[in-house]
């Protein structure tokens, strides 16, 4: 039986020297889930390689959802070459769909939140990043903010909901307006920890001390983690420091290659006992 569902574009990532790596959230995030000893998919649409061991499912396409980070005076500025098709609810196998964990992980509004009606009995979260991004359509452009607004309506099937601050470029009143659409939100600020709201009441989480090296893929793992942690233990906070834990590790490496077990991730939150 899969136990952890991850819907969203593996990208591709353009890197410097011509080389390219696959990426997104539905990837880091199935990844970790099978680290932590979940049986893991993914439903998404790409030409990327499937990850030893996760189940897999891909609609037909040509090309993967491509990026490229350009590094400006202005600062980092994130460029999209190609963008896979969306994906429908029709895409959703039957067989999966009894999973106990669901995570979307829209890269470009490609899986809508509709999507969590699919799965009547899960832990359904989601990343708010993809549906904060906008394009102009001629490729290659660069990303820029979108205002979404979504009604609670729209998010009716949804249990926690997670962005980061900086995907609201630092509003906090934005993000805590989408963090309170739904029971459980989260806001992650990198090193300054995260804000939990549980049925809108605010907590901050402090971040474990870390020495960081590639902050990519942090949020994603926040996310899987707490999802996991609150599905076992159906305590929030206790979750969300057992995923600030697991966002830590992940940080003072390098991509996938730094994705924690569990034993690596008791082995930080014992360094640090008296943690928030």
């Amino acid at each position: 039986m899969i136990e952890f569902v991850a819907i969203g574009h593996v990208t591709r990532d353009l890197l410097p020297q011509q080389t390219t790596a696959p990426g997104g959230t539905a990837r880091f995030a199935a990844l970790l889930a099978q680290r932590l000893g979940l049986r893991a998919a993914i439903v998404t649409a790409s030409v990327e390689p499937a990850p030893p061991g996760v189940a897999w499912i891909s609609l037909p396409t040509t090309f993967s959802s491509t990026f490229e980070n350009r590094y400006t005076p202005a600062g980092r500025q994130q460029w999209l070459h190609a963008i896979a098709p969306s994906i429908p609810v029709t895409a959703l196998p039957a067989a999966w769909r009894t999973a106990p964990i669901v995570l979307l992980g829209p890269v470009l509004h490609e899986c809508s939140p509709d999507l969590a009606g699919a799965f009547p009995g899960a832990l359904i979260g989601a990343t708010a990043q993809g549906w904060l991004r906008d394009w102009n359509t001629d490729l290659p452009t660069p990303i820029r903010p979108r205002r979404w607004r979504p009604t609670p309506a729209e998010l009716r099937h949804l249990h926690v909901l997670t962005l980061s601050s900086e995907d609201v470029a630092g509003d906090d009143e934005l993000a805590a307006y989408y963090a309170r659409l739904v029971p459980i939100g989260i806001v992650t600020h990198g090193a300054a920890g995260a804000t939990l709201f549980i049925h809108g009441k605010p907590h901050h989480i402090p971040a474990f001390p870390a020495q960081e090296s590639d902050p990519t893929g942090a949020g994603d793992v926040f996310t899987t983690a707490f999802l996991i942690r609150l599905w076992e233990t159906g305590d929030p906070v206790g979750a969300a420091h057992f995923a600030a834990a697991a966002a830590a590790c992940v940080v003072e490496g390098v991509g996938d290659m730094a994705l924690p077990d569990r034993v690596q991730i008791a082995q930080r939150m014992a360094r640090v006992p008296d943690h928030g």
